[in-house]
């Protein structure tokens, strides 16, 4: 790759982390205890949802959250994105994560980028859960602790207006 073209693909992915401790107590809420799985999300190409894609639930909801896993140091990771599947007739954790790769490439400029950009290091931690009222409150406490950059909306007003100062 040319000088000039790295310089490009380097400010193309930059991603900007807000990093507030002030805002990482959940208010009593303890994952230590919680069971989460894990899943690369596209093959090593990008180009196709990884096989393990289709060992996702399709029996509950739960909150999941989409990860870059760089690959050279262990345990590094950058926490990307949080989301919910809600659990009802029509929607599981399964199709919601999968409808990712099959629905958004002009939706939502930020999870196009997301593929992309990152595909091939993208994976998907989650974590199973059937009551859809915790399924919302814990991914609107989970988004205002950790805004994400990729995701839009932030649930908490306060921090939003803070967010978008900067």
């Amino acid at each position: 790759m040319e000088e000039i073209d790295l310089i490009r693909k380097i400010h193309s992915t930059k991603i900007e982390f807000k990093m507030c401790p002030d805002l990482w107590g959940l208010e009593g809420i303890d994952f230590s205890q919680t069971t989460f799985k894990e899943t690369k999300f596209l093959n090593d190409l990008g180009t196709a949802m990884h096989e393990n894609m289709n060992n996702l639930p399709s029996t509950s909801g739960g909150i999941y959250f989409f990860y870059i896993r760089p690959g050279i140091l262990p345990n590094t990771d950058y926490l990307v994105y949080i989301g919910r599947a809600k659990y009802t007739d029509s929607q599981n954790l399964k199709k919601r994560c999968r409808s990712y790769f099959q629905k958004y490439p002009n939706e939502r400029p930020k999870i196009n980028t997301m593929i992309r950009e990152w595909g091939p290091y993208l994976h998907l931690r989650y974590m199973e859960l059937t009551d859809n009222h915790l399924i919302s409150s814990f991914e609107e406490k989970l988004i205002n602790s950790f805004i994400p950059p990729f995701n839009d909306e932030i649930p908490n007003k306060t921090i939003k207006r803070a967010v978008s100062a900067f």
